[in-house]
């Protein structure tokens, strides 16, 4: 894995399901011109599938091997999810997730192509009215409109590492 250029990234300004849709969008036109480019440690495909991973654990559940141990749920409830809750909140990168068996890491090979394909399935299922309602393993309850501030800021911060030109 590529090491990420911090000094490159600039969150992007995604604050709808409908910006997110204009992005990918942009992503995509922009891989099609060959002017895609990211300063992150993951290939944009890695991103996006990571993102969409995100997206679906919120629609179809965590499962049991995603507990977090006791201190970081009391942490996330009462710091974190505070945070989720503003919605110009912003990420900020380096969170490096344990790399041990983690369902939300992406394969080490992801096509440009899968992973857009991934995150655009998301997005169809949330046009499509699913909600996101599974407890997070950090935040604990959530509701379908807090799932969704958390999951534009996600994005806003790795898509933050993808140029266009």
């Amino acid at each position: 894995m590529a090491q990420a250029d911090k000094s490159k990234w600039r969150p992007k300004a995604i604050h709808s399901i409908e910006e997110l849709r204009t992005e990918l969008d942009q992503i995509e036109a922009a891989h099609q011109a060959g002017t895609l480019s990211t300063a992150g440690g993951w290939t944009v495909g890695q991103n996006l599938e990571h993102c969409a991973k995100f997206i679906g654990f919120s629609l179809d559940g965590f499962g049991p091997d995603m507990k977090l141990p006791l201190f970081f749920r009391v942490l996330g409830k009462l710091v974190f999810k505070r945070m989720a809750k503003n919605p110009n909140g912003q990420m900020k990168p380096g969170i490096k997730l344990p790399e041990s068996e983690n369902p939300l890491l992406p394969a080490n090979e992801v096509s440009f192509e899968n992973g857009l394909a991934l995150m655009r399935t998301m997005v169809a299922r949330i046009d499509a009215g699913e909600q996101m309602l599974h407890d997070s393993p950090l935040l604990g309850t959530m509701t379908h409109d807090l799932w969704v501030l958390v999951h534009l800021n996600h994005c806003r911060m790795h898509f933050g590492f993808f140029s266009y030109r």
